[in-house]
């Protein structure tokens, strides 16, 4: 039997199952192939269940801080509980997912999908076919030859334990290295991080960074910068790591966290005539069209950026262009993303580093959480936000934070970029008191006459 569907989307990712929805709401008849479970890493071995774990650590955290309050008491954690929690979480947003699904009229075609033909992709036999295909595979972690090995762990293996080891090493100090390091070092865990590069968390700002470093260093999260692991070895009950200058480090665990690659090797795309690049990304165009006539691609497997939110956008602008819906354009300068450490990073745009790298004479401002009120009375005064502008008239090209939820508060970040307002602008703004968001407000002040609190 031939069925035919407006769109059909191979993945249920954020880059698939939301530009489903988008479709579905536009009234055409979609179809979301998977082979797995729908929502892809981020809402079943990703975002939710480490950001879960977050709360959970960080709650935790807290409780250890509550003399400085004026409490008393304590808590303990049963972090077997604490998993089954995360689990919950996951199971609970991904039966919302498949409701909303249902409601809509979206069809779950449950199998592995290939691409055969602009018009065509076979489930296990069964011929599907749209006036449109969206292709969001996803991305798998990347292990290296010489570290896939029984017994070396990735990020899916880590948050499928419901027990905790007692020592765990980190190969890769990037966000999802330094995410776990946070997590497990807060639950007691030893944790050891190997970073080949001169510093961790690449791509954010040094001075950023810095602090971050500063607060795994004090929650003793021991730290190798500037070295790679050059050999491992994994028994029954030991982990061993060899860095570059010779020296052995040894742990219970060893969590393999260097970044993620895309799952493009084996839904047929090579065959179909799809163009890829050197690393296997599929290449797109700023309609997030490929090659191939009618068929999209969004997410992770693009190669562009590994954001869930990045991917759901990508998504709905392909949607948008091909029903003829108002245009959705990704601005790849003004892009946000998260970092859930303690304390957490949050940004927008390219930062300090980047826009010098490209030539763009920039300034920059800050104001410091220990000149905020609230944060003061949250006992939370590490960290600053730091604005990032143009040298010739001080429009706001950039923001990175680093402090107690910088990941809510960026929000006002991602409208300033977007919007292209001044610091004037944004110091003229009032901002309402005592609040963290008046960090935001004090860094434009100081871009002009000066921070009113330091």
């Amino acid at each position: 039997m031939s069925e035919k569907y407006d769109l059909v989307v191979l993945g249920s990712g954020p880059a698939g199952y939301i530009p489903a929805i988008r479709a579905a709401q536009l009234n055409k008849k979609v179809a979301v192939i998977e082979k797995d479970i729908v929502g892809g890493t981020c809402l079943n071995r990703g975002c939710i269940p480490t950001k879960t774990l977050v709360a959970s650590a960080s709650l935790y955290r807290h409780a250890a801080m509550a003399k400085k309050f004026g409490l008393q008491g304590s808590l303990e954690f049963d972090y077997s509980s604490i998993a089954r929690r995360k689990d919950m979480v996951v199971t609970r947003l991904r039966k919302g997912v498949e409701a909303h699904f249902s409601h809509l009229g979206i069809e779950i075609i449950r199998g592995h999908g290939d691409l055969r033909t602009a018009d065509t992709i076979d489930v296990e036999g069964r011929g599907i076919h749209s006036k449109n295909i969206l292709l969001s595979p996803g991305s798998v972690p990347m292990v290296p030859g010489s570290m896939d090995q029984p017994g070396v762990l990735t990020s899916r293996e880590l948050l499928a334990m419901d027990t905790l080891p007692e020592s765990l090493i980190i190969i890769g100090g990037g966000v999802i290295g330094c995410e776990f390091a946070s997590i497990m070092a807060s639950f007691g865990v030893k944790v050891t991080i190997v970073e080949m590069l001169p510093k961790i968390l690449p791509g954010v700002d040094a001075d950023v960074a810095a602090v971050v470093h500063k607060a795994l260093k004090r929650a003793k999260v021991k730290i190798h910068t500037g070295q790679p692991a050059e050999g491992i070895n994994i028994t029954k009950d030991e982990a061993s790591v060899t860095l570059g200058d010779g020296t052995v480090l040894t742990s219970s665990k060893l969590l393999v966290a260097i970044g993620r690659k895309s799952r493009t090797n084996d839904s047929g795309f090579e065959a179909a005539g799809l163009q890829m690049d050197s690393r296997g990304n599929i290449i797109t165009d700023s309609s997030n069209r490929t090659n191939l006539p009618g068929v999209y691609a969004a997410g992770d497997a693009t190669g562009k950026w590994q954001l869930a939110h990045a991917g759901s956008a990508q998504g709905i602008a392909a949607v948008h262009h091909m029903f003829d819906a108002p245009p959705r354009k990704i601005n790849a300068d003004a892009m946000s993303g998260c970092i859930f450490t303690f304390p957490e990073v949050a940004m927008v745009g390219p930062g300090e580093d980047e826009w010098k790298e490209r030539g763009v004479s920039v300034k920059t401002s800050t104001s410091r959480y220990i000149a905020n009120g609230k944060a003061v009375g949250m006992n939370e005064t590490e960290g600053f936000v730091k604005l990032i502008c143009k040298e010739q008239d001080d429009t706001i090209i950039g923001v990175q934070a680093v402090g107690a939820d910088a990941s809510s508060l960026i929000g006002w970040a991602v409208m300033a970029v977007n919007a292209g307002i001044t610091a004037a602008d944004a110091a003229s703004y009032i901002h309402p008191h005592p609040t963290l968001s008046e960090l935001f407000m004090e860094a434009s002040e100081e871009m002009g006459y000066g921070a009113i609190h330091g």
